[in-house]
């Protein structure tokens, strides 16, 4: 009776983390997947990995002790894995919103159902082929593999894990990574637009000034449009090979990241 009361405690921590991850993670969250999925997926993950991860000997201890404080330590890690990727998605929906302006459809927003938000044509452009390349990288399954590693690695955070500077160097390093990377990301992905645009405003400048009679202004907006489409065009394999190697790079961060977190412990 001790062994299946340690083994489902441990379960409800584990399909505690899971539950946190999907609700918060890319194409997991939001109203585009029902509430009753996210259960069963992370009800079905919780149940084949429990019997297989090895938990550390104080864990029988600590949830006799403290159970409801793990359960708390379980949703933060969760949704701080969850949200982080969200970060990733963020700066792939502000690269299609720094042109958008420029082509002349920064005025259109279109209700995002998965994020509950309004955003830019462009934005839900980039955001649709980022999910396209979450799911064709595997990034969905690599973000479950590292929820149920970072279990393994990191089942609960010791006393004073939150006031030592160990830990919270790794923790501030990798956010200040996500955030000032998220405008990188944005800024590499617009890059070849936002250029082109310059050169073609440049050169409608010009024209204005040759040719006073010509009416620029509804010359260059289908312009615009048209140079922008072609470039995102001819630019669509690295755009989507960039994706890749992104998310790559998040992964390999997270992984640091736990792996400091299981030496803080």
């Amino acid at each position: 009776m001790d062994i299946f009361l340690f083994k489902f405690n441990l379960f409800t921590l584990l399909f505690a983390r899971i539950i946190a991850l999907t609700s918060t993670m890319p194409a997991f969250g939001g109203e585009g997947i029902s509430v009753f999925y996210r259960i069963a997926l992370a009800f079905m993950i919780s149940l084949i990995a429990t019997p297989v991860i090895q938990f550390p000997d104080e864990m029988a201890t600590l949830l006799n002790d403290s159970f409801m404080l793990l359960l708390v330590q379980q949703i933060f890690i969760g949704m701080f894995l969850g949200l982080s990727l969200q970060f990733i998605m963020a700066g792939f929906q502000m690269a299609g919103e720094f042109f958008s302006v420029q082509i002349g459809f920064g005025v259109s927003d279109v209700y995002d159902p998965l994020a509950q938000v309004s955003l830019p044509l462009m934005g839900t452009f980039k955001n649709i082929l980022a999910l396209y390349v979450f799911f064709v990288s595997n990034s969905h399954l690599l973000a479950l593999k590292a929820m149920v590693y970072s279990f393994e690695r990191q089942p609960y955070f010791p006393e004073g894990f939150f006031t030592r500077a160990s830990s919270l160097d790794g923790i501030y390093n990798f956010l200040v990574q996500l955030s000032s990377g998220m405008f990188i990301i944005a800024l590499k992905l617009a890059l070849p637009v936002m250029g082109t645009l310059l050169l073609v405003s440049l050169t409608l400048g010009i024209l204005s000034k040759a040719a006073p009679q010509m009416n620029i202004l509804m010359l260059g907006f289908p312009l615009k449009i048209i140079v922008a489409f072609l470039v995102l065009t001819i630019t669509a394999p690295l755009i989507v090979e960039s994706m890749f190697v992104q998310f790559d790079t998040f992964f390999d961060h997270m992984d640091v990241i736990l792996k400091r977190w299981s030496h803080a412990r």
